[in-house]
C-alpha cells in the first residue's frame, strides 16, 4: 500500500466511496449532489477528491477536475424476499467496492476515505487507510412506515449501517435528528457536519418553465415522489386548496414511485377532483431545468416525514422561496417557523393546509423578506463554512490513526 506523505495543512487525497455516481446533466438525486459540490468545494481548498462508484461498466472520467472510476456491480438477487436480496445485493457490492479501494490505494496515497451508509458498503473494508463513514440517511428512521419498503428489509439496511460504522474511526450526519437516532442504537458518539452547498449551474435552462408554466401561479413540490415525502399528505388536501385558489397551480417535479401498487401521479390527480387540470406532474429534471422552476414558484411545500438535512429545502432557500417543511424531520435545523419559512406538524394534511393558506396570503413584500432570511441561512453552508469543518474532522481522523 502506498503511504501518505499527509501533514496537517497540507493537500489530502480523498477517496469517496459510493453506490453510484451519474453523469453531469442527469437527473439526480440528493446523495450524488452532495458528493459533487463537496468535491468542487475540496478541489477549491487545494485537496484531491476521488470518486469510486458502483456503475454499469468499468469506467473512469474527469468531470471539472474530479476524478470518477466507475466498477461495475451487477445485482440480480432474486430470493423472493426483500430482505434477503437486499443483504445479497449489498454484501456483494461491498466485496466488489473494497476490493477496488485496494487496488487504488496501491496504485496511489489516499490520505482518508469517506464511504456512504448506503448498502452498508463499509461493512467488508479491512484496510488500513484511515474511513470515516457519512449517514447519507438510516432506514430505520427514513422509512418509518414500512409502506416504500418491508418491515424485514428496513431492518435489514439499518442492521448493514450499524455495521459498516464499526469498520470506519468516525461517524458523521449532515442533521442532528439522524445522528442522535444513530448514536443511540449504535452507542457511540455521531458528529454532526451540515451538507454544503454551492450553485454549480453556469446556464440555465427555461424551456419546461416557458412552454409549461409561463404566467401561472404555482405551489411546487419536487423530490421522489414516495409516500414518506409526504406526497399522500399532499393529496388528501389538494382538491380543497386549488378550489379556495383558482388561481394557482399545483407543480410536482420528480421520479414517480407506486404507493400501495397504484403510481403517485394518477393519485395525485385523482386526489384532485375537478381541480385535476391545474395539477402538473413532471419527472425528474437536472438542475439547469429545475432551478428556474424553483425560482418562479410561489412557494415550496415539502411535508416529509423525515429528511437527512434536505437537498430541495435547501435549494427552494438559496433561491429565496417560502419553504412550507415539517416540524421535526430536520426541516428545523434550517428553518426557524415564522421568520424564514414555515413549518408544520409530521403527517398532518390540515396543518399543512393552513400553513399554505399563511403562505398565500402573505404580501410580495412579507415574502421577499421570509425568502432574504432563508438564503442568509444557506449562506453557512457555503464551502467555506461547511467544508472546513469536514476537513477539520478528516485531519483528526488521519492524525488518530498516525497516534495509534
Amino acid at each position: 500500500m502506498k503511504q501518505s506523505s499527509y501533514d496537517r495543512g497540507r493537500e489530502m487525497n480523498i477517496l469517496f466511496v459510493t453506490t453510484d455516481y451519474p453523469k453531469r446533466g442527469q437527473p439526480t438525486t440528493g446523495f450524488p449532489n452532495y458528493l459533487y459540490r463537496v468535491s468542487l468545494a475540496l478541489l477549491s481548498l487545494g485537496h484531491k477528491p476521488i470518486i469510486l462508484a458502483a456503475g454499469d461498466r468499468d469506467g473512469r472520467r474527469m468531470e471539472q477536475g474530479i476524478e470518477i472510476r466507475t466498477v461495475r456491480v451487477s445485482l440480480e438477487a432474486d430470493f423472493g424476499s426483500q430482505m434477503i436480496d437486499y443483504a445479497a445485493n449489498a454484501l456483494k457490492m461491498s466485496y466488489i467496492l473494497n476490493r477496488k479501494i485496494k487496488e487504488l490505494t496501491q496504485e496511489m496515497p489516499v490520505d482518508v476515505i469517506q464511504f456512504t451508509s448506503l448498502y452498508g458498503i463499509a461493512v467488508l473494508y479491512y484496510g488500513k487507510t484511515p474511513a470515516v463513514l457519512r449517514l447519507s440517511s438510516y432506514a430505520k428512521i427514513a422509512f418509518p412506515t414500512f409502506e416504500t419498503f418491508s418491515e424485514g428489509k428496513i431492518k435489514t439496511m439499518s442492521l448493514l449501517e450499524r455495521l459498516s460504522a464499526g469498520r470506519c474511526q468516525t461517524v458523521f450526519a449532515p442533521c442532528q435528528n439522524t445522528a442522535d437516532a444513530f448514536a443511540k442504537d449504535c452507542r457511540r458518539r455521531v458528529t454532526v457536519v451540515e451538507t454544503p452547498f454551492v450553485n454549480d449551474v453556469q446556464e440555465y435552462d427555461t424551456r419546461y418553465l416557458e412552454e409549461n408554466l409561463r404566467d401561472k401561479k404555482y405551489v411546487l413540490f419536487f423530490g421522489a415522489m414516495y409516500l414518506e415525502k409526504g406526497i399522500l399528505v399532499i393529496a388528501d388536501i389538494l382538491e380543497r386548496f386549488l378550489s379556495d385558489y383558482p388561481d394557482h397551480h399545483f407543480v410536482f417535479i420528480g421520479k414517480e414511485c407506486k404507493i400501495d401498487g397504484e403510481g403517485a401521479a394518477r393519485i395525485i390527480r385523482r386526489k384532485a377532483g375537478k381541480c385535476a387540470d391545474r395539477v402538473i406532474v413532471s419527472s425528474a429534471m437536472p438542475h439547469d431545468c429545475l432551478y428556474p422552476v424553483i425560482s418562479h414558484a410561489e412557494f415550496v411545500v415539502l411535508p416529509s416525514y423525515m429528511e437527512n438535512m434536505s437537498n430541495a429545502c435547501i435549494e427552494a432557500m438559496y433561491f429565496e422561496r417560502v419553504v412550507i417543511g415539517t416540524d421535526g424531520a430536520s426541516f428545523e435545523q434550517l428553518i426557524t417557523h415564522g421568520q424564514n419559512g414555515l413549518l408544520c406538524q409530521i403527517g398532518s394534511s390540515e396543518d399543512l393546509l393552513e400553513k399554505m393558506r399563511i403562505a398565500v396570503s402573505m404580501t410580495e413584500e412579507e415574502k421577499k423578506q421570509m425568502g432574504r432570511l432563508a438564503k442568509r441561512r444557506i449562506g453557512k453552508l457555503r464551502p467555506e463554512y461547511a467544508v472546513q469543518r469536514l476537513v477539520r474532522l478528516y485531519e483528526y481522523v488521519i492524525e488518530n490513526s498516525k497516534n495509534k
